[in-house]
Order: structure tokens, then C-alpha cells, then sequence
């Protein structure tokens, strides 16, 4: 698991600079030559001492010696109710948990609380280098055991199994999934390396509510079925369709506000605004009338509920602790198959995704900026889903014609 060329590498990882002196001309070298000869200073114990002054872009890794290797849980737990033919009521409970998960922070970080007098912070924040825990590197990223996350879900099931040419299958999910950081090995900077806690909150992919139903129906039009039981021409047109139909809904996932254009400094790290209101996000919101410019959809988000920290402070607003706007998703095909001969077949399917346009707006603008609000809160032109993803908001028509034999 690597980010970078040199993340774990780097301690055997170097680069070499040629450039022509200023006003020259002349290319440094030419290909069939190749570059002039360069020497690095290796001192006795085999390291190379830093060449000039920039010693904030001076970054390093370390692993932690006493890594434990890390491990995830599951336990499950559930019953099943067969309380008519052909019907079954289920309801599970699953559960998950993630312990001593790889992530690297950076431990040069500056002490929040490195002093409460306004003119040492103005120092401070003035040349920030001199102040970090170790002033002669700029980033360094400790990789540890500090991930976790944990997972609890419930879903109750209904199945109705084919009978009469109908299958039905529908489920609903409660869940909530909690980490302070999304990646396995990923960086995470947070607000402050010293108080890792303020990450933990719902993980991005956490989705707490999310129904699922999946019905086929075989038309009943058609040789052997209820209606027009019969081959020939009539058959081979009107008959033998079966249809599909798909519907999902789910709620939103979780994102974080940030902000800029504050007039206040703040020291090195993650910010965040502080929430001074209850109504972050409109209730029952729609875009409104208007889709289009941005500046005049309904905001998703309320300005109001939202202001800068005081200086030299990371403010109030948690990780992902507001929902971005829901998902409905229809999906429907009809199909039917032709058969020659004893081992070919001919199938024909329609597939639409999306087939009503319902609507599935993506992420709102969430960079709160007190001086330009014209985009905040807005989900302008953000939509879920690709062509064919889960979620799409446009309408698509699918037609596949497939011969098997």
C-alpha cells in the first residue's frame, strides 16, 4: 500500500537537479551524451545532509516499530419466518469492526494549544516552521495503528418465491458505519494530531437507510402460460414476455463543510467551521424551480448556520455530520427469447435505467466563504451515478439482441 514513489522507500530515494545557469541558452546536455556527472554527499552513517533552507518542504516517513499487524471482526445473527406458501419474512442483524487499522498522520503538527496569548500565536503563525516539534523537516508521516471503524446494520426481508410466474424479493437496511479515516494505510491530517478523536465520525460510504425491491413477472400471454396458449405467429410476437423491475431507495451519504475567505489566521492544519444553528440543511428541500444558473436553485444548505472560528481556533463542526440529498433509482426491462432449432436461441432485452427521471442530485457546494455565498450550498449541475451506474439521474435505453447456441 504506497501513495507516493517514495512513502516507503524514500529513506534509499533521491533526485538530482541540472538546469542551465540563468540567461544560457544552451540545453544542459544533450540525450546521446547524457547528463553530467553529480556527487552526493553521504555522510559516515550512510545519510545525506539536507541541501538548503526550504527545510518545510523537507518531508519523511516513519513506520512505526511496534506495528501490530491489524484485524477486522464479524458477527452476524438473524431468523427466518415462513408464514405463508411461498412467502418468507427474514431479519439479520450484521456487525463488523476494524481494530488497529493502518494510517499515517503527520506528527510535526503544531500544538493547537501551543499558547492563548494572541501576539505569540501572531508569531507563531508568522513563521510557523520554527515552531513545529521537529523544525528541520516539514511533514512527517508516522504510519501506525490508528485506524478503526465499525460497522452495525439490521435488514428485514420479504420473499415471495416464484409462484404463477411472479418472484418478489424486498429489503430494507438500518445501518450506520463509523471511522476516522476512509482509507486503509491513508493519510490523515485531521484538524490536529493530537487529538485524533475529533475524526471519528460516520465514513463516507455510510448509508443509513436503503430499501431494495426486485420483482420478475412472467407476462401471462403466450404459449403455456395463462392467456393465448397457442403457438404460431401470434405467439412468436405477443407472447413469452417476461418483465423485470428494480426500485431503490436510499438516503444520502455524509459529507463535511470547510470554509474560506476568513479574515482571521489560523494555525497550520484542518479547519472547519463552527455550526451556530440547527437547520444546517433546508428542511424539506427541493432545487426549486430553477435549476438553472446555480445562484438561483433553492440552497441545499443554510449560510446562517454557519460562521468562521476565532482566530487560531479549528472550530466546532465534527466530521461528516450533515447527509447529502438522497437517492431514488427505478430500473425496468422487458425481454423475451426465440428458439430455433433444438440449441439456438435468439434473445431480445429493453433495459432502462432511470425510467420516470427522478432526480438524483450529487453533493452541494460545501466550501463556506462569507465573502461569495452565490455557489454555497448549491448542488448546481452534481448528479450520482455514470451512464449506467447505480443512482444515474438520466434516463437511458438499453437494447440487446443476443443469439445463443
Amino acid at each position: 500500500m504506497t501513495y507516493g514513489l517514495n512513502q516507503m522507500f524514500e529513506e534509499y530515494f533521491a533526485t538530482a537537479s541540472v538546469q542551465a545557469a540563468p540567461g544560457d541558452p544552451r540545453p544542459v546536455f544533450r540525450l546521446s551524451q547524457g547528463p553530467p556527472s553529480f556527487q552526493f554527499n553521504v555522510a559516515p552513517d550512510g545519510s545525506v545532509p539536507f541541501v538548503g533552507t526550504n527545510y518545510g518542504a523537507r518531508n519523511a516517513s516513519w513506520f512505526d516499530p511496534n506495528m501490530r499487524m491489524p484485524y477486522i471482526m464479524n458477527w452476524s445473527g438473524g431468523f427466518q419466518w415462513n408464514f405463508a406458501q411461498n412467502w418468507l419474512f427474514e431479519a439479520s442483524y450484521q456487525g463488523s469492526r476494524g481494530v488497529r487499522l493502518l494510517n499515517g498522520w503527520n506528527i510535526n503538527q503544531i500544538p493547537l494549544d501551543i499558547s492563548t496569548d494572541p501576539n505569540v500565536l501572531r508569531t507563531i503563525f508568522q513563521s510557523s516552521q520554527n515552531y513545529r516539534p521537529y523544525p528541520q523537516f516539514g511533514t512527517i508521516r508516522h504510519y501506525s495503528n490508528y485506524g478503526d471503524n465499525s460497522y452495525h446494520g439490521v435488514t428485514f426481508r420479504g420473499e415471495k418465491r416464484y409462484s404463477y410466474g411472479l418472484a418478489l424479493n424486498a429489503f430494507y437496511t438500518f445501518s450506520k458505519a463509523i471511522n476516522n479515516s476512509d482509507g486503509d494505510g491513508d493519510v490523515n491530517d485531521g484538524i490536529t494530531f493530537y487529538n485524533r478523536a475529533l475524526e471519528k465520525g460516520r465514513a463516507n460510504y455510510d448509508i443509513r437507510h436503503r430499501f431494495v425491491s426486485v420483482m420478475t413477472y412472467e407476462l401471462p400471454f403466450g404459449k403455456g402460460r395463462k392467456f393465448m396458449n397457442q403457438g404460431g405467429v401470434l405467439n412468436a410476437i405477443l407472447g413469452g414476455w417476461d418483465l423485470a423491475y428494480t426500485q431503490t431507495f436510499q438516503s444520502g451519504p455524509p459529507f463535511t463543510v470547510s470554509f474560506a475567505g476568513s479574515p482571521v489566521n489560523y494555525l497550520p492544519g484542518g479547519t472547519r467551521p463552527n455550526m451556530v444553528g440547527a437547520n444546517a440543511v433546508t428542511p424539506d428541500w427541493s432545487i426549486g424551480p430553477d435549476r438553472f444558473p446555480t445562484q438561483a436553485q433553492v440552497p441545499y444548505l443554510n449560510a446562517a448556520a454557519f460562521e468562521y472560528p476565532a482566530a487560531f481556533t479549528a472550530g466546532t463542526m465534527g466530521r461528516n455530520v450533515l447527509e447529502a440529498p438522497g437517492l431514488t433509482w427505478p430500473q425496468f426491462s422487458l425481454s423475451k427469447q426465440w428458439t430455433f432449432f433444438e440449441r439456438a436461441r435468439f434473445i431480445l432485452r429493453w433495459d432502462m435505467n432511470n425510467p420516470f427521471k427522478s432526480p438524483n442530485f450529487g453533493l452541494p457546494d460545501a466550501t463556506f466563504n462569507r465573502q461569495n455565498l452565490a455557489n454555497f450550498g448549491r448542488v448546481g449541475t452534481n448528479t450520482r451515478g455514470g451512464f449506467s451506474d447505480i443512482g444515474t439521474a438520466q434516463p437511458n435505453h438499453l437494447l440487446v439482441f443476443r443469439l445463443e447456441w
